[in-house]
């Protein structure tokens, strides 16, 4: 064990018993910025977790037993409901959010901040490509910590189809009712742009994108909200097409859905799975000891996808323009925010 989970076991047993003696409350009311010496003092023996990821979701739960928790409560949230629901006040311990929607929550203050040089899990190890550490740090503290990279790639059916080369597929008119698209109007316009050939974060022709999007509206056979729902559809292959996210973890086999990922030559857009605490939460020291925890596990095999292979363009956060464009040229085709 590399970094700091040995050291929670060793940990934990005092602090552990300090907050079921009585100290919760005193945990609770500590914030992440708080953090002077690792591991934490005071840690609570509950936490509370959101992931998008349903198999990372239910791997992570290995946690309660290596920590030996009393509880934690995992739960699957689509990415974007994990922001709308952090915007309506709830307060999860961790989230794991991609790179748009973590920047989005960090201009809404949503997050807590935590001291870099306190916690044992900084600067990230993981490889960054189009980001840097600066997109985590705001005046010396960070507000988050890149867990594995992801893209949103061009999924299609193995057993269907021959291995696509281009965001052409999902404008093919002989998959009609095949075709899965997110329902987020930035990720469909973005998508549009790459098939148009266009810089996706800086498009000069949203007309085309529009135009694009309406095209292909009668081709859809889902846009979907959480990516799991258009995945199990390529079971019965009543999708064979689709844009899905693509984290660098091994879960495409693991099912037997007969799906494979790949970058077409357009380009795919690369994002971050980010883990922050939300601004409030109420275990944050436990929460600071899961993500130490987090950076390191990972699921499956090492036989996964390596970013410099594939041909990225960075989803972060657009200007409220370009936001307003894609949402407006999105909206023609019927996909709502």
């Amino acid at each position: 064990m590399a970094r700091s989970r040995r050291r929670y076991l060793r940990g934990f047993g005092a602090a552990g018993a300090l907050a079921v003696s009585g100290c919760l409350g005193r945990a609770a009311r500590r914030r992440p910025a708080d953090l002077s010496s690792w591991p934490p003092e005071d840690a609570s023996p509950e936490l509370s977790y959101w992931s998008w990821q349903h198999y990372w979701r239910s791997q992570a739960e290995a946690y309660q037993f290596e920590a030996d928790l009393d509880r934690i409560d995992s739960e699957t949230v689509p990415a974007a409901e994990q922001y709308r629901r952090l915007a309506d006040g709830e307060t999860p311990d961790v989230v794991t959010l991609p790179t748009r929607l973590f920047e989005r929550a960090l201009a809404e203050d949503l997050l807590e901040p935590f001291p870099p040089d306190a916690v044992p899990f900084w600067p990230p190890d993981e490889e960054l490509h189009t980001h840097d550490e600066s997109l985590y740090l705001r005046n010396g503290e960070a507000y988050g910590v890149p867990q594995t990279p992801m893209t949103y790639a061009l999924a299609y059916h193995r057993e269907r189809l021959d291995e696509p080369s281009s965001w052409d597929l999902l404008w093919d008119e002989s998959l009609a009712g095949r075709i899965g698209m997110p329902a987020d109007p930035v990720l469909a316009g973005q998508t549009a742009a790459l098939y148009t050939g266009q810089d996706p974060n800086d498009p000069d022709d949203v007309d085309a994108v529009r135009a694009a999007l309406r095209e292909q509206q009668s081709l859809v056979a889902t846009y979907w909200t959480d990516w799991n729902d258009c995945w199990r559809a390529f079971r019965d292959a009543s999708v064979q097409a689709a844009v899905l996210p693509n984290p660098r973890m091994c879960l495409c086999s693991q099912d037997g859905t007969p799906v494979v990922e790949v970058a077409p030559t357009e380009g795919v857009l690369y994002s971050q799975n980010t883990l922050a605490i939300p601004r409030g939460a109420e275990n944050p020291y436990t929460a600071l000891e899961f993500i130490d925890w987090s950076v390191e596990f990972k699921t499956g095999t090492n036989a996964m996808w390596n970013p410099r292979e594939w041909p990225l363009e960075p989803h972060r956060m657009l200007d409220e323009e370009t936001r307003e464009a894609y949402v407006d040229a999105a909206a023609d085709a019927g996909i709502d925010p």
